[in-house]
Parts: C-alpha cells; structure tokens; sequence
C-alpha cells in the first residue's frame, strides 16, 4: 500500500518539477534548495530521530498507552522545536547572509518555520500510525496533502507576482505550508476515532524510552543532514572557483536538486515504503523473541532488484527524459553518476531501517558521521576542479562507504543475535 501511494507520489511529483521549472526560474530554484538544507537541518534536529523512536516504541506498545505515548512525543517535539526556531527567529537576516549570501530571504525563512512547526506535527502522528500498521491513513494524508501542495504551489507562482527569487521562494514555502494543514487535519481525525477512547496506563515512562530512543537518531540524522548541508551550502563557492558565475552557479544547483535527483530517485518509493514498514516490524519481532532474518533477506533483494533496473533504465533513457519534459539536459556521466548514488541510497535507507529496528541506533549514528564527514571532504576537494560532477562522486563515494559499514554491521549482528542494545 505504501508502495503504491509513494508510486502515484512520486508520478504527481514528476509533473510538479515539470512545471516548477517552467514557472520559476533556475536561479530561483537554486535558492530554494539552498533555504532547503537550513529546513533539512532543523527538520533532522526536531523530527527526525522521533519518527524512528515512535514507529519503533508504539509497534511495542499496548493499545491503552498509544494517547499516552502521543501525548510524551508531542511534548518532546515542542521542546525541540523551539529551540531550533529561536536563532532563526532571533537572527533570519544574519543566517540568510552567512548561509545563502543575501538578506533578502529572511520573510522565507520564517515562513519556513511555521512549516517545519506542522510538518513535525503530522510526522508525530504518521509514526504512531505506521508503528501501529495503520498504514492506509498515511498514505491517504501523505496524497492528499502533496496534491494540494502542487496545486497551490504551481497556481500561486502563476496568479502572483514574484520579481525576485525570494519572491519565488516565498510562494513555493507558502503552498507548502497550507498543504500541511491537509494532511494534519486527516491524521488529527483518524487518530481520534482510533484512539480516542483508550486511557493512558499508570507509570508507563514514555518520555525516557522515547528520548533514549530518539536521541542517537536525532543526531544520526542531523550529522548527515549537517554534513550534507554544509556541502550544498559551499558549492556555489566551490563552483565559482571553478570559473563559474554565481547564477550560473545556481542556476546549475537548481538544475541538479530539482530535476536531475529527483528522477534518478523515482525508485525511492519502493525502498522508502519497505524501509518504513520493516522497522516496525523488525522491532516487534524480536521483542517478542522472534528471527526478522527472513524480512530483512527479502527486502534487501527486492530493493536490490528494483534498484538495479531503474539504474539500467535512467541510464539508458534519463538525459533524453529530462530534455523532453523539463527542457533541461544533463550530461550524460553525471545522470549516471547519480543514478549510481541513487541505487546506493535504496540499499543503505533499507539497512538503516533494520538497524534501528534492533535499536542500534548508536551504531547508526557512528556510520553516518563517517559517511558524511567523508563525502563532504570530497566535495570540498572534486568540485572546484570537476564542478558538478565532482559534487555527484563526492555523494556517491560517502553513500556507498556507509552502505557496506551498515551492512557488515547487519552481518554482525546476524552472526551474535539480534538482542536489542542493553541500553534502550
């Protein structure tokens, strides 16, 4: 069911990029991307490491806890929450000149953070869902809310002015923002006719478990998302010493995360819904004593196969798709460069999902530090010679050496049982 949503979700988002890049300008695009990676990182700090800890703690927990359990992990998320949002609201001019190198963004900023403050939301609630298997409200919400998102998006750059790119950037920020009220709204109603009536048990110590839990997945994802972002947000300045002007700088990065990423990532909604119903699953197995041996086998090779026909097709076919319909056409080793990184990601989103299902969290966290302190020295040191394509085998030498560290991790801990760390 995941799978088909992600599918359609992923289709809807092909044609949305298809007229972002012809409602927006490159430039424009570029911008957005850049104010992405700050959203990454505040998102990887508040939600990120949650929704493992949730999905995780909530497939072990009885019916009568669910509202408790809720209750704790939207406590702990206001708390996140507002201290990742005081120093952008404090400072949104000073942030946006160090990190984007111009003022005139802060208005997107801090429509951002209203944002992030819904998107956390509903993140909260889809983990109690997922955790639970109710998998069918989350793939409604998660449709319903990217079709508005698209919809407003693409009618709002169309109807209003925008001049600037921070103009343009506001409006994409704005549709978003509304398309998350949809899907708040949805969750907010099934999780009250689910749970509405089950009454919290005494003693039950959500707020510990789910911190101990969430906290070295907080800060898994938050490295990468730094490190990532730290790379992104370097690469105009790594371009330009390259020889290339800034909007052309831009206009290339907005090419590169706007169109040619997220094609070669079309897959993903396959590994995504596997990797999200295997935690769970994987979780609750071995609590109660079983073997997740068989799950984790079968969803290796699935995602594996998927992986490596998709490679095979965009390789073959992706330059002349985006020329077609986005009337921008990459060079052809660097679609296959990223593709190559593409397939990478499915395999390694899978392993961190068994990973975290044994609670290994720490371990995860280790792996992560490393990858992304690797790609990111490569960044630094392939793209001011190879520009863009040496952004491409930065990331995908960093994905790859945390793939084979998860995986012989997995192999590990097949070979000296799957016992959930003493700590958790």
């Amino acid at each position: 069911m995941l799978f088909c949503s992600n599918a359609i979700l992923q289709l809807m988002g092909f044609f949305y990029r298809a007229a972002l890049a012809r409602s927006a300008p490159a430039s424009a695009l570029g911008l957005n991307s850049l104010i992405m990676q700050i959203y990454g990182i505040i998102v990887s700090f508040c939600i990120s490491g949650l929704n493992v800890a949730v999905s995780a703690i909530a497939a072990r927990t009885e019916r009568s806890g669910i509202r408790a359990l809720l209750r704790s992990a939207l406590y702990i998320y206001f708390a996140l929450f507002a201290a990742a949002a005081l120093p952008v609201s404090l400072f949104p001019k000073r942030i946006c000149l160090l990190a984007l190198g111009c003022e005139d963004a802060d208005r997107d900023l801090l429509l951002m953070l209203l944002c992030i403050f819904m998107t956390g939301i509903e993140n909260v609630l889809k983990s109690v869902h997922m955790g639970t298997k109710h998998v069918k409200q989350c793939a409604a919400s998660e449709l319903c809310e990217q079709g508005v998102r698209f919809l407003l998006v693409i009618m709002l750059l169309r109807t209003l002015g925008h001049d600037t790119d921070a103009g343009t950037v506001f409006l994409i920020i704005l549709g978003m923002t509304a398309s998350e009220l949809v899907s708040v709204g949805i969750l907010t109603a099934s999780f009250a006719k689910l749970y509405g009536k089950c009454e919290r048990p005494h003693g039950a110590p959500y707020a510990v478990k789910l911190v101990k839990t969430a906290f070295p997945a907080s800060l898994t994802a938050l490295s990468s998302t730094v490190f990532a972002s730290v790379g992104a947000l370097l690469l105009p300045g790594l371009l330009i010493r390259r020889g290339m002007a800034r909007e052309a700088a831009l206009a290339g990065i907005g090419a590169l995360n706007t169109v040619y990423v997220p094609l070669t990532m079309l897959p993903m909604a396959f590994a995504g819904a596997a990797a999200a119903v295997i935690m769970p699953e994987i979780s609750h197995s071995v609590s109660v004593g079983g073997d997740p041996k068989g799950i984790i086998r079968k969803a290796f090779a699935c995602v594996a196969a998927g992986g490596a026909a998709s490679f095979c097709m965009l390789a073959l076919f992706g330059p002349e798709l985006c020329s077609s319909v986005f009337g921008m056409r990459p060079d052809a080793a660097l679609f296959i460069l990223l593709s190559a990184k593409a397939c990478v990601i499915y395999l390694q989103v899978v392993s961190v999902a068994v990973l975290n299902g044994l609670m290994r969290q720490r371990t995860v966290l280790a792996f992560a530090v490393l990858g992304e302190a690797y790609q990111t020295a490569l960044t630094a040191l392939l793209a001011p010679v190879l520009g863009l394509m040496g952004y491409a085998a930065a990331m995908l030498a960093g994905e790859l050496l945390r793939l084979l560290l998860n995986l012989a991790s997995i192999s590990y801990f097949s070979k000296n049982g799957m016992a959930f760390e003493p700590t958790i």
